[in-house]
């Protein structure tokens, strides 16, 4: 009996399948897990975070340009500002040296170390927030809010972290394949950070001002 072409056999090995993601697409998938986990937790549980995540990113990500920047502003201009405060002509006041060299680079595991640091200490913290609410809060925008809160953290981990990489990346040094990969495929967002890092701040003033004087009820 010739069983020739009677059947086929199927191998178990089957073609890999190779899924390629763009950069942006990436980056929204990102974004998505943090807004669900937001959206989870709600906009008071993630503030704490929020607020020690921001600090950590500004301190630390690109040499913390910003913060020597802030400090020698406010050390140069120190005379002129107390000359002001005491009635005087602000523009006669001296204006002093950089406090801080503009060139000072801090290095870079330094600035790594400190970042995931401070990012615990936000966690750490919003344990014992005193505006700590419950999971799955109640509260018309806690969740909606927590969405943009919980999207925002996230993004700022992941572009400090594509931040640091390229920069270890520059001097030489190497990760392993899926992790390398991975930082390379996410976009550098830096120059949205300070706008929504603003628009995170505006939020949180007006819903300062808005609760404000809930506190003083009897």
């Amino acid at each position: 009996m010739d069983l020739t072409g009677a059947g086929q056999l199927i191998p178990l090995a089957q073609a890999t399948i190779t899924v390629t993601l763009t950069g942006v697409a990436l980056l929204l998938i990102v974004l998505a897990i943090g807004g669900y986990w937001g959206f989870q937790q709600g906009f008071r549980n993630m503030l704490t975070v929020a607020l020690w995540t921001i600090g950590a990113y500004i301190l630390t990500v690109q040499g913390g340009d910003f913060a020597i920047g802030v400090i020698n502003r406010l050390w140069q201009n120190g005379p002129a500002l107390i000359a002001f405060l005491l009635g005087q002509d602000p523009d006669a006041a001296p204006r002093l040296d950089p406090l801080i060299s503009p060139t000072l680079q801090i290095p870079l595991f330094f600035r790594m170390i400190t970042f995931i640091a401070l990012v615990f200490l936000g966690f750490f913290f919003s344990k014992t927030a005193s505006w700590r609410g419950n999971p799955n809060p109640k509260e018309p925008l806690a969740q909606p809010l927590g969405l943009f809160v919980g999207a925002l953290v996230v993004l700022l981990w992941s572009n400090a972290a594509v931040s640091f990489w390229r920069e270890y990346r520059d001097a030489g040094g190497i990760l392993v394949d899926p992790l390398e990969r991975f930082l390379n495929t996410l976009p550098d967002v830096s120059v949205f950070i300070p706008s929504l890092i603003t628009i995170f701040f505006l939020i949180l003033i007006i819903l300062v001002v808005v609760n404000f004087p809930k506190v003083w009820k009897p």
